[in-house]
């Protein structure tokens, strides 16, 4: 079952209606399971983007979001349980849902009335079927985001930008892309549709893991963006950026679990199914500590991401608690895929079992939404002005 009871165990610790939560997840979970971890290995191999429409229809995107903009209106924690069941079947899906979600966030947060309606509505950005890029990083910066280059010059009713972004997350398949340029008043935030003149997707480039998403760069050349796709304040991209980086890094956190909680499983029973010396591995008393800190730390991990998903539900500032989760669940499901490899010993380097894929996709979670020396860093400065 994909929807297991420590997931089950924490919804019905923080809803008291739980049951008709627990059922919708469990749905998902029978939908992730049957459907889309039957081709997780194929799509990472081939490098084939997800197919979306299934999941579309299961309404996973649009858990999250207000009625209103065509979403389910239902609590963050159920939206991480799903996620982590994606992740848990695909992790490239789980990721365009992650930078989805984010983008849709953005623009609910600092979107006036017609963006909203237009974007998450209409262009169906909530639901899934259009879909959504986030392109902040540039050849020069990453973490920076106070030093990018590109810039956005204003024309009368048109923004004119020209710049150049780099490793953006699946630019190629979006319908939309939400761009960060520097105006005369600072960083401020864009929202692009595919196919405007002057925005060119470049290469796509090939990666370690996460294989079925392109990670392509982004020319862009007197590229005219009407005003009116100025997302929110002129100038007010960097604390908008940051605020759509809590959603992006509790999002990826839920992501870490899924990950870790796959290659858990799949190392739980081999090693139940592995001899050596006359006896399965899993009777090995060093197999088993390795088992038991598997277990230990997704469940702490997984813990600490809830937590966060139910502070945002209640209204309140996640930036170190999202941070927290990002780091500590990165980091986390790093150390459980390896272990999961060591457990495979010779065959967990191979493809054929489909073991080290979780490790490959776990490597970029302590880097992409803010490297891990980044977030710590920021869970220190907060700490240190709220005392």
């Amino acid at each position: 079952m994909f929807y297991i009871k420590e997931q089950r165990n924490i919804i019905g610790m923080l809803f008291p209606d739980a049951d008709k939560y627990n059922q919708m997840l469990e749905s998902i979970g029978n939908f992730a399971e049957k459907e889309i971890l039957p081709d997780a290995k194929k799509v990472d191999h081939e490098g084939i983007f997800p197919d979306f429409k299934e999941l579309v229809k299961h309404g996973v995107m649009a858990i999250p979001f207000p009625e209103e903009y065509n979403g389910s209106g239902l609590p963050y924690p159920v939206y991480i349980a799903a996620l982590e069941m994606l992740a848990k079947a695909c992790a490239n899906t789980a990721l365009q849902v992650s930078v989805q979600g984010m983008v849709c966030e953005g623009i609910r947060l600092f979107g006036n009335e017609r963006q909203r309606k237009e974007f998450l509505k209409e262009r169906g950005l909530v639901g899934g079927r259009g879909l959504a890029a986030y392109a902040l990083t540039e050849p020069c910066c990453g973490s920076d985001a106070r030093s990018i280059k590109t810039n956005a010059r204003l024309s009368g009713d048109t923004y004119i930008l020209n710049g150049y972004k780099i490793l953006i997350t699946n630019p190629g398949e979006a319908d939309i892309i939400l761009v960060f340029a520097n105006t005369d008043k600072g960083l401020s935030s864009f929202i692009v549709e595919r196919g405007t003149p002057g925005f060119e997707i470049t290469r796509n480039m090939p990666k370690l893991g996460l294989r079925g998403l392109g990670l392509s760069g982004i020319r862009i050349k007197d590229c005219r963006i009407a005003r009116e796709n100025l997302l929110g304040e002129d100038g007010e991209g960097f604390e908008y950026a940051k605020q759509m980086l809590n959603i992006g890094r509790m999002t990826l956190a839920a992501l870490a679990v899924g990950i870790a909680q796959a290659a858990y499983e799949k190392s739980l029973m081999y090693s139940k199914e592995r001899k050596a010396f006359g006896n399965n591995i899993s009777s090995f008393q060093l197999i088993q500590e390795k088992l038991a800190n598997m277990a230990t730390e997704i469940n702490a991990a997984r813990l600490l991401t809830y937590y966060t998903a139910h502070l945002k539900d209640k209204g309140k500032d996640i930036a170190s608690e999202a941070a927290q989760a990002k780091l500590f669940a990165s980091e986390m499901a790093l150390r459980v895929c390896d272990d999961a490899i060591q457990i495979y010993g010779g065959y967990g380097y191979i493809d054929e079992r489909d073991i080290h894929r979780h490790w490959r996709d776990a490597r970029f979670l302590t880097i992409g939404e803010g490297t891990s020396e980044i977030l710590r860093g920021l869970i220190a400065h907060i700490s240190l002005r709220q005392t």
